[in-house]
Formats: structure tokens, C-alpha cells, sequence
């Protein structure tokens, strides 16, 4: 127990973690909430940096002066920590056993994976009202892990922010694209930094880690197989995983395209109810993400089409029906996600005898989004009469055709290239 102590809290001997940690646009927002007493959840999909934030924020308390042996953090996902999944009471256990070995109280409690914890909000909302840590964060692989009957025990005494692999803004910033003549000067650099973004998606390690194309698709593997095993399957107890494996499978090679529940599960001989369940799980988890058509109505039975997304576009080429010539396919995938990032809510699609891509809303307004990889003469009219569909009932306040890399407009119509309306303007 102690060598997995001192193997997770290597801040513990004074020294910040390594200054290579990039920088993440959600930090300055969790920084500025560091000084309130409520517990910080962070939620995401595995791989995509709650981790390395935790390191961040670490580094900012040392930078405070904070005594590192004050700070705690345990990865719940540790084998040593197997006595604490079904009882959250043991938290305390670990916590003294940590201060016994210090010699230090813990004034921040860091908690990755906390999903492994049965009804750890009751541990949470203990220490919280006794005031027994100055902060507590906290991250989860699954955006289930408020929605038990104890969640609402947190009510009141909580941050909630979600984690996404590097965004296209984020991979520009690191790679040195941060004013308008630095694109003008490394054109063709930017453009392969895109090619590998569709290709390879924004997972941290796998932007970062200088791997060879065999060494990520390996990776991109490892990193499915964990998801579905820990937060879908195990999480919920499926017991048809070779029907939830075929259902995601099948999913994953058809995004971006308008689907019927029931017709998902007659692919792969499900009935819809299950059908509906197990894409909850995989949408629950992160993996992906279900629009539906656009109706002023939320009933079900009025928004019966949905339009999967993946999280990265890394998985949906290693696990999916490789998708290399779809490229359109792959940008759209990009574009949901970063309107997502964006800020963007309500995001939905419109289909009658025409389709347009994404209906979302900002600020209250609403906008209309086009994806074509490359815009020209054969396909211009059909982007174009992608709006008519539509019609009066919505008001839009702006009309995008988001492409590759071109940029004019077309009367009411900007056409902009993915990497200057979600990069660097």
C-alpha cells in the first residue's frame, strides 16, 4: 500500500510535474474555481487528459506554496484500493493510512476513476460538509456518476466540467500555429497536422507520443478495449457483449449517417429496446454521441432519426470500417465534436428531401452548419439547398459551409476551412 502511495504522489518530494504538460483550455476555468469549497467533477472519456489535469492543478498548489505532502491523489482503478469499491467509507482508511505515512493532514484530495466507488457521493458530501478537505477533485469515466438516487445529496456543493481529447485549436497551440501569418508562412504543415487530426483524432498520448501509424492503431486498440470492458460492460453488467460489441461496431461504421433505432438493431439481430440501452451505455461512457433530427417538440416519437458521433476520430479508424476515402464522413465527425467544444448546445440535424447537417444553438441563437470536404461545381447547389430544408419556423442567425480548406462566400453563406472557424481566426 505504501510503495502505491508514494508511486502515485511523486509531488510528495517537492518536485512539480514535468514541464511538457501542455496547457488545456478548461484549466483557466478550473482555476478559477480552485479557491471555492465544492467538490470538482471531471468527466470524460478515458485517455483524454483528467489525469494529466490533475498534475496541472497540483503544479499550480505547489506553485502556491502549499506543503506537497498536504495533497493526496489516488487512482481508484489500483488493484490496492480493491476494499474501497464497495464500501466509500474506506476512502477515510486510505486517507489516514496516507497521513500516517506523511505525517501531514491532506488538505486536497484528488480522486481518479471515482466510478469504481459505490456511492461515493454519501464519502463526498461527509467531507464536504465537515469541511475535512479544503477541495476535493474528483474525475469519472462515465457522465452516469451523478445520476444515482445520492447524486442529489451533491446538489448545491458541486462543479461539473467534462474533458474532450485535444480540440483543433488545442493541437494548433501546440504546435506553434497561434496568429494568422504563422499559417500563412507553414501552409502545407498545417494542412498534414489536419490530415493526422482526421485520421488519428486528439487523444493526448497519441498526438503527443511520436508513435509510427502501427504503434497508434495498437494503441487506439488498447484504448477501446478499456472503455468498453470497464465502462460499459462492467459498469452496467451487459451480458450479451459480443451482441453490444457487433451494435457498437456497427455504429461506429456508419457515423454521421441518419439511422432508426430499430433499424440499427436489425443489423445485427437486436430488438430496439436493447438496442436503445446499449448505445445509452456506449453514450454514457463517452464514445459516442446521438443527435436527432431537429423538432421544436423533445418528444421521442417526433426526432426518430439519429446521427451518431464518435469521440475521436482515432477510434472510428481503428475499430470501424475504415473510413480513409470518406473523408467527408471524417470531417463531419470533427465538426460535430468541435461545435461541441465550442460551446454549442441543441445540436441537431434536419432531413426531408434534403439535409442539412447541423442545426445548434449559441448564445440563444441558432446556426446552420453545411460539411463538405471540398466544395465545387458538381455538389455547390446541393450544399447550398441543404438551408431551404430549413423553412420559416427557425430563425437562423448565421449559415456556414464548414470544408477542408476553402473559404468565400456565397450570398448569405460563409464558406470557411475547419482549421480557421474552430482554430485561428
Amino acid at each position: 500500500m505504501e510503495a502505491t502511495f508514494v508511486r502515485l504522489n511523486r509531488h510528495w518530494n517537492g518536485i512539480e510535474y514535468p514541464a511538457t504538460l501542455h496547457n488545456r483550455e478548461i484549466l483557466d476555468v478550473l482555476l478559477k474555481k480552485k479557491r471555492l469549497p465544492h467538490v470538482q467533477v471531471l468527466t470524460g472519456i478515458r485517455r483524454s487528459g483528467k489525469s494529466t489535469l490533475f498534475q496541472l492543478l497540483i503544479n499550480d498548489l505547489l506553485n502556491d506554496g502549499i506543503n506537497p505532502k498536504e495533497i493526496l491523489l489516488l487512482n481508484m482503478d489500483e488493484s490496492a484500493f480493491i476494499s474501497t469499491w464497495e464500501n466509500a467509507s474506506e476512502l477515510y482508511k486510505l486517507i489516514e493510512s496516507a497521513e500516517k505515512l506523511t505525517s501531514c493532514k491532506v488538505r486536497y484530495l484528488f480522486l481518479d476513476e471515482i466510478q469504481q466507488i459505490k456511492d461515493w457521493e454519501l464519502f463526498a458530501k461527509s467531507a464536504y460538509d465537515t469541511n475535512r478537505f479544503e477541495k476535493i477533485y474528483v474525475t469519472g469515466s462515465n457522465s452516469n456518476l451523478l445520476q444515482n438516487q445520492f447524486s442529489t445529496l451533491l446538489s448545491g456543493r458541486y462543479f461539473s466540467n467534462r474533458i474532450y481529447p485535444f480540440s483543433l485549436n488545442e493541437l494548433l497551440q501546440i504546435n506553434h500555429f497561434s496568429y494568422h501569418l504563422s499559417i500563412v508562412e507553414r501552409k502545407p504543415e498545417l494542412l498534414i497536422l489536419v490530415d493526422n487530426y482526421l485520421a488519428w483524432g486528439g487523444f493526448p498520448e497519441i498526438v503527443l507520443g511520436g508513435m509510427d501509424n502501427d504503434t497508434k492503431t495498437e494503441l487506439l486498440n488498447s484504448y477501446y478495449e478499456s472503455i468498453v470492458l470497464k465502462d460499459c460492460i462492467v459498469y452496467n453488467k451487459v451480458r450479451e457483449t459480443t451482441l453490444f460489441h457487433k451494435l457498437l461496431y456497427s455504429v461506429l461504421s456508419n457515423i454521421a449517417s441518419p439511422l432508426y433505432y430499430n433499424g440499427i438493431g436489425k443489423a445485427v439481430k437486436a430488438n430496439e429496446h436493447t438496442t436503445r440501452n446499449y448505445l445509452l451505455y456506449a453514450v454514457q461512457a463517452h464514445i459516442l454521441s446521438d443527435i436527432s433530427n431537429f423538432s421544436f417538440s423533445l418528444k421521442e416519437d417526433s426526432r426518430p432519426q439519429h446521427k451518431f458521433y464518435c469521440a475521436d476520430n482515432g477510434l472510428i479508424n481503428t475499430i470501424g470500417f475504415r473510413f480513409s476515402q470518406n473523408l467527408g464522413a471524417l470531417l463531419e465527425n470533427v465538426v460535430h465534436n468541435e461545435l461541441v467544444y465550442a460551446g454549442y448546445d441543441l445540436i441537431s440535424f434536419v432531413k426531408l428531401n434534403k439535409e442539412c447537417d447541423f442545426i445548434a444553438r449559441k448564445n440563444n441563437e441558432y446556426h446552420a452548419f453545411q460539411v463538405c470536404y471540398e466544395l465545387n461545381a458538381q455538389n455547390e447547389t446541393r450544399e447550398l439547398s441543404g438551408f431551404n430544408v430549413l423553412g420559416k419556423d427557425i430563425k437562423i442567425a448565421s449559415k456556414h459551409i464548414i470544408t477542408y480548406n476553402q473559404k468565400k462566400t456565397i450570398g448569405d453563406v460563409t464558406v470557411s476551412p475547419i482549421w480557421e472557424f474552430f482554430g485561428i481566426a
